[in-house]
């Protein structure tokens, strides 16, 4: 028997809106352009990031280790770029920068059609480095901008991190396709997809109004600004804590590539596999890790983040261990399931304490400082990475127990430094 269209199309509403509260997307249409436009921007960016290197090599005639040291210059020349970017934040609204980020990346990415000359290769890589580390100093703010209530910011940051995740691992896959298909053609048509990706989100973004009402002042909130920023000794531990806790990061990006291939002898396949499972696990379980743990405050969510670094960092380490491939490959599985819990529980948390902490009026400041935790981690890592690799495994791993061990002690010391308001997560409304 056929179902009326009228009750076909209300079921099918119901259904969806169903599907959306489980998601943690039963908000307004607005915020659910907001996790549009982060999907769109950010499947672009996976799907070319990861090729960036292998693009510039081809397309260019100089050696790799002198593209390289152009790259590495580039990163460390838009380190500072955050608190510039802070204070616009401030002055302006993360909205209006984040837009222009949009405008700049696309730039810098077109740039890149014409590297075979020297200078537009410099303009390029630097626009997209200052437009990079534009984006993730505004978009925390840019996030609690549109919630308007800290209530909603830990499940908010969660809902973007899964989305993120999603993104990368959609983006990696047409990456693939796309060089399978094309061969260096495709690297080419990726590239066209990332501006393309970066004006579309800019569109978006410009459609995502703040809220008429600002949010409620916070309780005791003190006067911000640099000056107050460098006497708040609880926020630069905060942000201390977040550098050594973004070195684990590095391990699914940087560290397993080369551990699983060349060290302990697993099939090239593996690396891509543990890094695809990674984003998958964020992706599937992240919203749902966020929502079983309301009741933790966010310092000790961020505490029981590191906790699965350290496991995380144990497993992988016995994965050297056995001569079979299948036991190696079963803990590496289990550190990568480690890892992937770590960055869930700590990621939103975090961030969001950043946020909450920081004084009416001058969060774009404070964010910035604290997000210039992972400008440190990635551009010291390679560096760190590869000399620790050139010692012993038991060196790399001991260092990554002893950073992640450190962060811990750290959210350890800051659950009482925090006001109550503060460090405590609110139950999301229903």
């Amino acid at each position: 028997m056929s179902i009326p269209s009228g009750r076909r199309g209300r079921r099918w509403t119901v259904g969806r809106q169903s599907l959306m509260r489980k998601a943690g997307l039963a908000g307004t249409s607005m915020h659910r352009r907001l996790v549009i436009a982060v999907v769109v921007d950010t499947v672009g960016y996976g799907a070319f990031i990861p090729l960036t290197f292998l693009y510039l090599s081809t397309a260019t005639d100089l050696p790799v280790a002198e593209l390289g040291v152009i790259i590495t210059t580039a990163s460390l020349a838009g380190l500072p770029v955050p608190l510039f970017v802070g204070h616009l934040v401030d002055r302006l609204g993360a909205r209006r920068v984040l837009v222009a980020q949009t405008v700049a990346a696309a730039v810098g990415y077109t740039l890149y059609f014409w590297v075979q000359s020297l200078w537009p290769l410099l303009v390029g890589i630097i626009v997209v480095t200052v437009a990079d580390r534009t984006y993730w100093a505004a978009w925390p703010v840019f996030v609690s901008e549109q919630v308007a209530d800290s209530d909603s910011l830990d499940r908010w940051y969660a809902i973007v991190n899964a989305a993120k995740s999603a993104s990368l691992a959609a983006g990696s896959g047409i990456a693939s396709i796309a060089l399978a298909v094309g061969g260096t053609g495709g690297l080419q048509a990726m590239l066209a997809l990332n501006v393309a990706t970066s004006v579309t989100a800019g569109l978006l973004f410009v459609s995502l109004k703040s809220p008429a009402a600002p949010p409620a002042p916070k309780e005791a909130a003190p006067m911000g600004g640099w000056r107050a920023l460098r006497s708040d000794r609880p926020y630069l531990t905060l942000t201390f804590g977040n550098t050594l806790l973004t070195y684990g990061w590095l391990i699914s990006t940087l560290v397993l590539p080369v551990y699983l291939v060349r060290y302990i002898h697993l099939a090239s396949w593996t690396a891509a596999f543990a890094l695809m499972l990674k984003m998958t696990l964020t992706m599937l379980f992240q919203t749902t890790v966020a929502a079983q743990l309301y009741h933790l405050r966010r310092t000790s969510t961020a505490l029981a983040g590191t906790a699965c670094f350290v496991i995380a960092v144990l497993l992988l380490a016995c994965a050297a261990g056995p001569s079979s491939d299948v036991l190696a490959m079963t803990a590496v599985i289990a550190g990568v399931a480690f890892l992937a819990l770590g960055e869930m529980l700590a990621a939103p948390a975090t961030t969001s304490l950043a946020v909450a902490a920081a004084p009416d009026g001058s969060q774009g400041r404070y964010v910035s400082v604290f997000q210039m935790s992972w400008a440190l981690s990635a551009v010291s890592g390679p560096a760190l990475i590869g000399y620790l690799l050139s010692k012993s495994l038991l060196v790399l791993w001991g260092a990554f127990a002893a950073l992640m061990l450190a962060a811990a002690l750290v959210f350890a010391a800051l659950r009482t430094r925090f006001p109550r308001h503060v460090d405590t997560k609110s139950q999301p409304k229903t």
